[in-house]
């Protein structure tokens, strides 16, 4: 299978992962949004580059951000178990690192994280 076959077949998958998530006030009904923010330092690259992405209450329900890197176009960054903990246990922020699922290039596998959760 070609890498072009291969992307149009991700992306697709996405969508219907994205259809059959919810939205996060189904999800998780006594949260406003959500905020990760994410940092990723590469090798070579002086200054890091930083992501910011916010999941509003109609917002998809998946908690997968894509990565990145050129080289893993059909990995990313799995965010639910941490926000599922977080919402548990009603906190509001946390930081830390994670790792690119299944990426190959090594610049991408730990990326800094800090999460912002407001409930209503």
């Amino acid at each position: 299978m070609n890498s072009r076959v291969k992307v149009a077949a991700a992306k697709a998958e996405k969508k219907q992962q994205k259809l059959e998530s919810g939205t996060l006030s189904e999800v998780f009904p006594k949260v406003s949004i959500i905020t990760v923010a994410m940092r990723y330092a590469k090798t070579g690259v002086l200054e890091p580059l930083t992501r910011t992405v916010n999941f509003t209450r109609d917002s998809a329900a998946l908690f997968k951000i894509s990565c990145l890197c050129a080289d893993c176009p059909e990995s990313g960054f799995d965010f639910s178990s941490i926000l599922k903990t977080m919402v548990t246990g009603h906190k509001t922020s946390a930081k830390g690192t994670i790792n690119c699922e299944n990426c190959p290039a090594p610049e991408c596998s730990d990326v800094a994280y800090a999460v912002t959760i407001k409930y209503l």
